[in-house]
């Protein structure tokens, strides 16, 4: 389970950006960032890097975290921020992961579940990331 929610929170990130301040002049490659330049990291975009995740990067395959928990076999340590990182990480970041365990846990033994004929898979940015056209799902007693 923790594999699938993963690989979810992988593809389809809650908070698709994250920003942060220079605290001081910082060297990339031949590039300066100035002391206080605001900076967005884009987690969508670091999410669905090939550089970062191969070739199958849009493939859902929650296996990718059998082996790293962690990571998921991403090429850096950086490059999955599903709950942010540093001094500023989501400090629910564990509560939502039991949370989502057990509610899903008692959803699955009580019912199948299955998307709707008329969704519509737009997923958009509003603060966070969400489906433009909600969720429509056919929930049934087992």
């Amino acid at each position: 389970m923790g594999w699938v929610m993963n690989e979810v929170l992988r593809l389809y990130s809650p908070a698709p950006n994250a920003q942060r301040q220079a605290r001081q002049d910082i060297k990339v490659d031949d590039v300066v960032v100035p002391k206080g330049t605001n900076l967005w990291i884009d987690v969508v975009a670091m999410h669905h890097d090939p550089a970062l995740w191969g070739d199958d990067v849009n493939a859902f395959k929650p296996e990718r975290f059998r082996d790293d928990p962690l990571y998921g076999g991403c090429k850096h340590k950086m490059g999955f921020l599903p709950f942010g990182f540093g001094g500023r990480m989501c400090v629910a970041r564990n509560l939502a992961m039991m949370e989502y365990k057990v509610v899903l846990t008692k959803i699955l033994s009580r019912f199948s579940v299955k998307l709707s004929p008329n969704y519509r898979h737009v997923p958009s940015i509003v603060l966070s990331l969400r489906p433009t056209h909600g969720l429509p799902l056919i929930v049934e007693p087992l």
